[in-house]
């Protein structure tokens, strides 16, 4: 078990359409924000962009999103 406790998984829409996995069809995800660097060093930390993950409650594989 991790440090935190884990989220409850759950169903995703993507633009109306069921999200599964590509891996093993499932659909259950865990969601995730993770901070995207872009190694500039001008640019703080704070402004870089965030993805939004789906986390396959199954296989564990990642489905990345970029919000629009």
């Amino acid at each position: 078990m991790g440090l935190f406790s884990a989220s409850q998984p759950v169903r995703v829409e993507i633009k109306g359409n069921p999200l599964h996995c590509v891996i093993c069809q499932h659909q259950s995800f865990h969601r995730r924000e993770v901070q995207i660097n872009k190694l500039s060093l001008l640019t703080p930390d704070w402004a870089d962009p965030v993805a939004i993950c789906y986390e396959c409650d199954n296989c564990g594989y990642l489905h990345w999103f970029m919000p629009k």
